[in-house]
């Protein structure tokens, strides 16, 4: 095997990733199914995050809706329609053609401001609030400019003018005029807050343009040599109709069929708002939040550089995952969650059965690595933490446990001698049991040395809480190597390292490991930590077959 080939990582090129023969690209996703599959994963994991943010936008979106004031649009319809004018000539006569250069004309003429000016006037509409503040009937004197010349002055617009041709310019920003595809159908619409005003708006618009085509006619036959008088008279007719139509806001109350034009739809009072359109309003919301949710798991996603998944393990840091551990606790009488107890490690199988089946994942992976090498018995194994507080204490209990139960003997060996806090000096500590620094300390007691006994299984702790630790005790000393030498005659070796941030002294105890295993903490443990360790362990030729990811 060989532990010293480095790649370059493709996404850190300052960075190497171990090269293990164990890594395979078999059922390992790639490509854009990957991608996928890794947002939906993150978007599970971040579910209450992305649910949250959702219901904040749909909310956003419905306080908007429910504080927007409700507009109206009425439309009428008119259809451009040319008549032959009268004593034109044979009755074989073509009547005159609408092409589409003069319909966009017609548009342009029902858009026209002196139209629309007639149409707020006629109306009365100076004084309605919709448009604004009420004109007031004192203006104000004209007032010099100090720009001006010496002795000259400039007159400024009286404030009620500006402020008629504001509301002007808020009435006709609601004035839409839209020719209907192809054809010479045109829609007359105006929006108001108010129904009732955007009907009659939209029929005085119908009106006042179908009175301006009926007096420029008269105006034509009036001066045109086919003058008659009762041609003059129907078109006065005509347009006195338009014009009173224009005034109340209807449409002429008789036919005026030399418009040029003819009403097909009539504006009817609106019965719903077209405006805010709520579930629009509420469906973008929705889409927003989905979206800009994904979207934002998605670059914390590619930010992220912890390991949560075994995948995550062989494409970002290249190590193989030899077991998948759970999270273990269990419930007090207040029904809170706390950490087990590490004496309950003496059944692996009683903590969670999918912690006890990681825990024969990892056997089976190491003794398939220890037959690589033609080992099966009497080895060590060393357990190295990429973080403080990875687990490898209780993982090394369980798998001690689990090969005693396959018939085997199996010892754990505590190698954290500068730690005072172990979790293995809990309860009843025999005083004449030894210790790893007393053992390092004075060689000569190895032979005769006592284990201590933590629920079933052999451990030597690093340290007795009654004595204190020597400074000359150091695991690259060859008393230590003599320790593990003695432990390991009809058995296995379990080392219980520390992690290499908080001690250099286990590259020195890894070497003398026949298989090292590396535990990392889901969720907690980065790429860079995985690679950091992996490194620095193959550096020193330790034999590193893989990484546990626990708690996951």
């Amino acid at each position: 095997m060989n532990m010293h080939s480095l790649n370059r990582s493709p996404s850190d090129p300052s960075r190497s990733l171990p090269s293990f023969p164990e890594v395979t690209s078999v059922g390992v996703q790639d490509g854009p199914l990957a991608v996928i599959s890794a947002a939906l994963k993150a978007a599970r994991r971040h579910r209450y995050a992305v649910a949250a943010w959702v219901i904040f936008c749909i909310g956003c979106a419905a306080l908007y809706v429910a504080t927007t004031a409700s507009s109206y649009t009425a439309t009428a319809v008119l259809l451009l329609e040319p008549r032959r004018p009268a004593g034109s000539g044979s009755e074989g006569a073509l009547a005159p053609s609408l092409d589409v250069g003069r319909a966009e004309s017609e548009l342009q003429v029902l858009r026209s401001e002196r139209l629309l000016a007639n149409v707020f006037n006629s109306l009365q509409l100076a004084n309605n609030p919709e448009f604004g503040p009420e004109t007031s009937e004192k203006s104000e004197a004209p007032t010099p400019d100090p720009k001006g010349l010496p002795g000259q002055q400039t007159t400024q617009p009286p404030d009620s003018v500006i402020l008629e041709q504001r509301k002007f310019e808020n009435f006709s920003d609601r004035f839409t005029v839209r020719r209907v595809g192809q054809s010479y159908v045109v829609e007359v619409s105006y929006t108001s807050k108010d129904p009732t005003l955007a009907r009659r708006v939209a029929n005085a618009a119908v009106s006042a343009y179908l009175w301006q085509s009926i007096a420029a006619k008269a105006d034509a036959a009036k001066n045109g040599a086919e003058f008659l008088q009762g041609r003059v008279n129907a078109l006065s007719s005509q347009a006195r109709a338009a014009a009173t139509a224009v005034s109340e806001g209807t449409l002429p109350a008789t036919p005026t069929p030399d418009a040029d034009a003819r009403v097909i739809g009539a504006a009817l009072q609106p019965l719903k708002p077209s405006a805010p359109r709520k579930a629009l309003i509420l469906g973008l919301g929705a889409t927003i939040g989905v979206v800009g949710g994904l979207l934002a798991v998605a670059l914390l996603q590619a930010l992220d550089r912890r390991v949560r998944t075994p995948q995550d393990l062989v494409q970002r840091a290249g190590i193989p995952c030899l077991a998948v551990m759970p999270e273990v606790s269990r419930k007090t009488a207040n029904g809170r969650r706390e950490p087990v107890d590490l004496r309950n490690a003496a059944a692996p199988w009683l903590l969670d059965v999918r912690f006890a089946a990681g825990i024969r994942d990892l056997r089976t992976s190491i003794q398939l690595a220890l037959a690589s090498r033609g080992q099966d018995a009497e080895c060590v194994i060393a357990l190295v933490g990429c973080t403080r507080h990875s687990g490898t204490t209780l993982i090394g209990l369980s798998l001690a446990r689990l090969l005693q139960e396959g018939g085997g003997t199996a010892r754990l060996i505590d190698t954290n001698i500068h730690n005072t806090t172990s979790p293995l000096l809990a309860g009843n500590f025999d005083a004449d049991s030894a210790s790893l620094a007393e053992l390092i300390n004075n060689p000569g007691r190895i032979a005769s040395a006592k284990l201590h006994d933590f629920g079933g299984v052999s451990v030597l702790p690093a340290r007795s809480p009654y004595k204190p630790v020597s400074s000359g005790a150091f695991l690259g000393s060859p008393a230590f190597q003599s320790v593990i030498d003695h432990m390991r005659r009809g058995g296995y070796v379990i080392l219980d390292l520390p992690p290499l941030s908080t001690s250099a002294e286990s590259r020195v105890a890894a070497r003398r490991a026949d298989v090292v295993v590396i535990v990392a903490e889901a969720g907690r443990a980065t790429v860079d930590d995985l690679l950091d360790v992996t490194n620095g362990l193959i550096g020193v030729g330790a034999n590193v077959i893989g990484a546990i990811l626990n708690r996951a």
